[in-house]
């Protein structure tokens, strides 16, 4: 996977109706303020929203655990908002947060979005 998370800033999660979900990594670059400051050197990139789908943005505090990697945090993420994609958003998002492994003392937020279908 290898998924790039820049001070706190993990790749937001994409769960599509058909059941399948993508990290959307493109566009992803440092801070606003933090390190070049030549114009235009910050990534873009746009990104559909089917409808039906649900765009996940959270916090590091979500996916890491101490003596863990990213990348298992980020694949148990995943696995978890999969099995609850088709739940309605505050149960998604009450029962995802229940489902992280417990440990870590970093703060946690959490957003959804869901498309209308």
């Amino acid at each position: 996977m290898d998924a790039a998370v820049g001070a706190g800033h993990p790749p937001p999660l994409l769960l599509a109706q058909d059941g399948q979900a993508q990290y959307l990594e493109a566009g992803q670059g440092l801070l606003l303020g933090a390190g070049s400051s030549t114009v235009g050197s910050r990534p873009n990139a746009a990104q559909s929203l089917p409808p039906g789908s649900t765009l996940l943005l959270y916090t590091d505090g979500l996916i890491e655990i101490p003596g863990s990697d990213l990348d298992t945090g980020l694949t148990r993420l995943r696995h978890h908002a999969l099995a609850l994609a088709h739940e309605p958003l505050d149960t998604l998002c009450d029962q995802l947060l229940g489902r992280m492994p417990p440990g870590n003392t970093d703060d946690v937020a959490l957003l959804a979005l869901r498309m209308p279908s």
